[in-house]
Order: structure tokens, then sequence, then C-alpha cells
């Protein structure tokens, strides 16, 4: 009988932040600071999943890991 293959999981790709250039810097990385993101529905414009990149969870992340999942479509005006 032939192996069944798993299909394949995709994780969030957390990245780290240097805790002085967290503290110093002002470094954009929540979807609040997207130009793609409506505030009032709380989603990406562009239809990517926003709960993991929100300010809460990203802020959650860093004290418990010190890095954040930066959104590889961020826009800023």
């Amino acid at each position: 009988m032939p192996q069944q293959s798993r299909p394949a999981r995709r994780t969030l790709i957390l990245d780290p932040i240097h805790p002085r250039d967290y503290r110093e810097l002002v470094i954009t990385y929540s979807c609040e600071q997207c130009s793609h993101f409506d505030p009032v529905s709380q989603t990406c414009t562009i239809g990517y999943d926003a709960k993991n990149h929100l300010k809460s969870k990203q802020e959650e992340n860093y004290a418990r890991y010190g890095k954040v999942a930066f959104c590889r479509f961020l826009e800023i005006d």
C-alpha cells in the first residue's frame, strides 16, 4: 500500500528583533500600521489573515519569544 503524505503545514515565520531596537526604533510590524488594513472590520484589504499580525498578538509574540511576524506585504504611507 502506498504511503500517504500529509499536506505541508505552513507555519508563521517569526523574525528576531534586538531588544534595544524594539525599545528605541519605530519599527513597522503590525497590521494597524499598514495601508492595506481596514480598522473598521479589522481585516486586510488584500485578503491576508490579519489575526497573527495585529499589534496585540505581535506584542505577545515579542514578550514571549523576542520575535515578531513581519508581513511581507506591509505597506506604509
